[in-house]
């Protein structure tokens, strides 16, 4: 009986400590942040109205959106999320950026000293960002509390599992810690369709 126990209990561990591994998984299509001098150029506004809220407590998806276009191609109506930022920035895969023609890099949010150009229009007027495209490093959100009891800490890399009939391992993902931040993994589109994620799915966290 003991025996017995004993083994209940360490796979009672064993399942807790899996679970305690799950992240949800965010999928992030193609979207803006703006200034608050591009959105008053943009839209004649001082704030982003919200359209949607998102898992991140001080993020949102807002109402207004955008035309962009390269020396290919455009896109309408895309979408921008709230609130403002210091600097105009426009997240785009790797397939969006060929479609616009735009040679844009791998970074993280807010690094745009090599981002690519864009037209961006809105009701009010157009604005050309020279710095302004970057397609998003993969990363995962986690609050200071998480990190601790994960042994992490800002900008470390991690593995993340996948499961699926595509699923596998990615690399390099960025730890990025916020106060008020909640574990998500943030990954585009490019890289959610060859996993074959979808938004709301899991990834299992693979410890340094």
């Amino acid at each position: 009986m003991q025996d017995t126990r004993q083994l209940v209990e360490e796979v009672t561990r064993m399942v807790i400590g899996e679970l305690q591994l799950r992240i949800v998984v965010g999928v992030s299509n193609r979207h803006a942040h703006l200034s608050r001098e591009d959105l008053a150029t943009l839209f004649g506004l001082d704030e982003l109205t919200v359209y949607r809220r998102v898992r991140q407590p001080s993020d949102f998806a807002a109402e207004q959106t955008v035309s962009i276009a390269g020396p290919r191609g455009a896109f309408p109506k895309l979408r921008l999320m709230g609130p403002c930022r210091p600097k105009t920035q426009v997240e785009l895969s790797r397939t969006d950026c060929i479609a616009l023609g735009i040679d844009a890099p791998i970074t993280q949010s807010g690094h745009l000293d090599d981002a690519g150009p864009i037209d961006i229009e809105g009701p009010r007027g157009t604005i050309h960002v020279e710095h302004g495209v970057m397609v998003a490093a993969r990363h995962i959100h986690m609050g200071p509390s998480h990190a601790r009891a994960w042994g992490l800490a800002d900008q470390d890399l991690v593995q993340v599992r996948f499961g699926g009939e595509r699923g596998g391992v990615l690399d390099n993902l960025i730890i990025r810690v916020k106060d008020d931040w909640v574990p998500e993994i943030h990954l585009d589109t490019d890289e959610a369709n060859a996993l074959g994620l979808r938004d709301g799915e899991y990834g299992k966290l693979i410890l340094p």
